[in-house]
């Protein structure tokens, strides 16, 4: 079963052991990572307006959604749980396995500070449209690679229906092409009690263009340097399906990706060079939901700690 005491399950620490950081990052996680929110993570995730859920459906495919409210739509009774009142937005799967004792995971992003902490979790209870999320691991982030945002007027009350496609049609090549943020849920293969084990969303970042569309079926992504946790690709390890999310900030529209992943060891084009590593997708369904995001950010700044700007 590998290190009892270890925070990381199998797949991550074969990340780790391959790439010689396995005592490093035993220790970094044994610092960083926590069994229960600290008081500033509670208050964090009560001020700020949207979230981020990883889930699975029905058959087990994880999917990234996103949820939203009024400042206080979240609240942490206590240290162990965050509770989160809000309704599904148009285009999340009806099959989600929001249930208790479902495997889940939530990542709050503050994008005009760049502040982000995240959790794995456990529903523990679901009452009148509150879901209650048992903290199994907790940590924050760094900023790197949120780009600066404020918020703007509210947009439209009516979403248009949402459309599944099982290609990439034109417009979302384009949000694709020009996206500068998204989200990916993993999953590990075992979804039992180990605290170690279930789902992951998780946080990517660059300059527009990081993202490539090799075809209508197919998109790649580099590797950035970060925390080396590698929770995501250690998860695509032990099971390679995932599920990404794009966000256009400025109209609402929400792009859900269902596919698989591949880690790619040689992604090096020239441009976006850094790690040499970066996962490639391979598109099973793309639904796009025009407006379906009621709050709306206009862009402030790249992050001066995204790659290409960094010193």
């Amino acid at each position: 079963m590998g290190d009892p005491v270890s925070v990381f399950h199998e797949g991550e620490r074969s990340l780790h052991k391959k790439l010689d950081i396995e005592e490093r990052q035993h220790e970094l996680g044994l610092r960083m990572v926590r069994d229960h929110m600290p008081d500033q993570h509670r208050e964090f995730f009560a001020q700020i307006e949207t979230v981020h859920i990883g889930a699975v459906d029905s058959k087990g495919h994880p999917w990234a959604i996103t949820r939203t409210g009024v400042p206080g739509f979240m609240a942490s009774p206590d240290n162990k749980t965050l509770a989160i009142s809000s309704e599904p937005l148009s285009g999340e799967p009806a099959d989600l396995n929001l249930a208790i004792g479902a495997k889940t995971s939530v990542v709050g992003i503050e994008f005009e500070t760049q502040r982000r902490n995240r959790l794995n979790t456990t529903i523990s209870a679901t009452t009148n449209g509150t879901l209650s999320f048992h903290v199994d691991q907790s940590y924050g982030n760094c900023p790197k690679y949120i780009q600066i945002r404020n918020k703007t007027p509210n947009g439209p009350s009516t979403p248009q229906a949402p459309v599944t496609s099982a290609t990439l049609t034109a417009a979302d090549q384009k949000q694709i092409a020009q996206a500068d943020t998204l989200l990916i849920a993993s999953r590990a293969a075992d979804l039992g009690d180990d605290p170690r084990d279930g789902v992951d969303i998780n946080h990517r970042g660059g300059m527009p263009g990081f993202v490539t569309v090799l075809d209508d079926k197919t998109i790649q992504f580099p590797d950035y340097k970060g925390n080396s946790f590698y929770n995501t690709y250690g998860n695509i390890l032990t099971d390679n399906r995932v599920g990404l999310q794009f966000v256009d900030f400025e109209t609402g529209t929400l792009l859900n990706i269902k596919g698989t992943a591949e880690l790619v060891e040689d992604l090096n084009d020239g441009v976006l060079p850094l790690m040499g590593r970066g996962l490639r997708i391979t598109v099973q369904t793309a639904t796009r939901s025009e407006g379906a995001l009621p709050i709306r950010y206009s862009f402030g700044a790249f992050s001066d700690r995204n790659p290409e700007i960094a010193s």
